[in-house]
């Protein structure tokens, strides 16, 4: 096995204290927040995910305090790891240096993994386990004493990608995935099929599912809300389909012109791996069923457009693989000149996205700011709770409709007040003794970012209204909370009511 050179190793520490600078400045996302909530409820699933960045973050607060950088660190940290393992795993596919120090360099400038850098979610710890089930799933299919008398040696990769699959599907369901996509390749490739008739590949699955086990738990425990949160009750399956933005956030998220190079680099790879060569096969079938079935999937409900990211890791692995086949010098100007505007672009959009949350607002409206909703929080935070102070009628508890909002003033106030969502079908359900609440004062903070879904009078005897809070941003106000006083809560889930067509 080849070390990775001290060059990339400088790079990507490098790389990584840059980050920490910027997750210094930067406040946290509505959906950190929350799962900084989650760090305070340790369990073995929850609503959106399965529970691994939940513990992550609970070991970062714990290591750095209750802090933004704290958990933007865990993050930074994942894609630290992502990028050691996919270059380990490039250069055991390729079989250059080369390749697999283009793959990490491709991998880092693009956007959705770079922003992804510095966003703790469960598309963090993902990334590593990923990558280290397929290059221990490649090293076991690989060993050169595999031969048909001898497979005892290759069992102990086997199980380590077992393991790595299992931790991979605590991160998120994405994962399930991966054991498909490496039977396809398995029955493709007439050198490594006999795996499929071998016990060691499934000695894997054991593991995995071993590893997996909790979060059915948990699931069989709580009616199977995560499971079926994510089956069939996603909010997603019930807008219909969006391949149209599905599509256009490839091209966003994945820079306009390498987007479709790295599409190219998977049909090249599945072109030679269908004439017979082994690792240009592993690639592609360990990217394009993912890619594939988000892009289908989007005909049908509305697919976010970071879904299908863990395959273009392998698929930046394939395109390093083609750049790298001969010499730069060797390339025709017109390839030198087309590979330097896809970095180039690509290397621009990234830096914008990181420039995003330091750029004045007037220059970045808040309605195309995507960072917009980091802001403004701990005055908001306080303002909202000397209304409280000020005005609640005996015990009160600070509520909304959108777990956003909830999580966002929780952390602003250290968790010092008990907070919940009113409408009973997210996490906090879980964590809400609703008989506790019946007839206090719950403060609701409405924000314009969002329509109104409930009717407070469904759950509250008297309705009293507040002046809203601005949020503002360098002297801009951004939105508005609205405050209402919900009088002797009835103690009970506000249903959802529909919206106007």
């Amino acid at each position: 096995m080849s070390r990775i050179p001290r060059s990339v190793l400088t790079g990507l520490a490098a790389l990584t204290v840059l980050r920490l600078v910027i997750a210094q400045a930067l406040p946290l996302g509505d959906d950190e927040t929350f799962y900084w909530e989650w760090s305070r409820h340790l369990a073995a699933g929850y609503v959106d995910h399965p529970p691994m960045i939940a513990f992550l973050v609970w070991l970062a607060t714990r290591l750095g305090g209750s802090t933004p950088l704290a958990i933007h660190a865990v993050a930074i940290l994942m894609s630290l790891a992502t990028s050691l393992a996919l270059w380990v795993l490039a250069r055991e596919v390729m079989g250059r240096d080369a390749a697999a120090t283009a793959a990490v360099i491709l991998f880092n400038l693009i956007p959705v993994f770079s922003a992804g850098a510095v966003l703790a979610a469960p598309d963090g710890p993902l990334g590593p386990c990923w990558i280290l089930t397929l290059l221990w799933v490649w090293r076991g299919a690989e060993r050169t004493d595999a031969a048909p008398d001898n497979h005892h040696s290759a069992a102990p990769a086997w199980l380590a990608a077992g393991t790595w699959l299992g931790l991979a599907l605590d991160s998120k369901y994405t994962a399930a995935i991966l054991p498909a996509s490496v039977a396809l390749w398995l029955a493709l490739s007439p050198s490594h099929r006999r795996w499929l008739s071998r016990p060691e590949p499934y000695y894997a699955l054991a593991v995995a599912a071993a590893l997996f086990t909790p979060v059915v738990w948990w699931n069989a425990t709580h009616r199977w809300a995560s499971f079926a949160f994510t089956v069939v009750d996603r909010p997603a399956w019930a807008e219909g389909g969006n391949f149209p933005v599905f599509l256009l956030f490839q091209f966003i998220y994945l820079a306009p012109l390498l987007f479709p190079t790295l599409l190219w680099s998977l049909v090249v790879a599945a072109r030679r791996g269908a004439a017979g060569e082994d690792q240009w096969l592993f690639l592609a079938a360990v990217s394009i069923p993912l890619i594939g079935g988000m892009f289908a999937a989007s005909l049908l409900g509305h697919i976010k457009g970071h879904w299908a990211a863990p395959a273009y890791a392998t698929a930046a692995i394939a395109l390093a693989g083609l750049a790298t086949e001969r010499p730069w010098k060797m390339w025709p100007g017109t390839w030198r000149g087309a590979a330097a505007a896809v970095l180039g672009s690509t290397a621009l959009i990234t830096i914008a996205v990181h420039a995003i949350p330091f750029v004045d607002t007037p220059l970045l409206p808040a309605g195309v700011d995507p960072t917009v909703d980091y802001y403004g929080w701990p005055q908001a935070a306080r303002e909202i709770t000397a209304v409280a102070a000020r005005d609640a009628h005996g015990p009160f508890f600070v509520t909304s409709e959108q777990y956003q909002v909830i999580a966002q003033f929780d952390f602003a106030t250290g968790g010092r007040y008990p907070v919940t969502t009113v409408t009973g079908r997210d996490q906090y359900v879980f964590w809400t003794r609703w008989g506790d609440l019946r007839g206090r004062d719950g403060l609701f903070i409405s924000d314009t970012r969002y329509p109104l879904k409930v009717n407070l009078s469904d759950g509250c005897r008297v309705l009293q209204t507040e002046a809203p809070v601005h949020i503002v941003r360098r002297g801009v106000v951004v939105r508005d909370l609205g405050l209402t006083w919900c009088r002797d809560f009835s103690g009970r889930p506000i249903p959802l009511r529909r919206l106007p067509q």
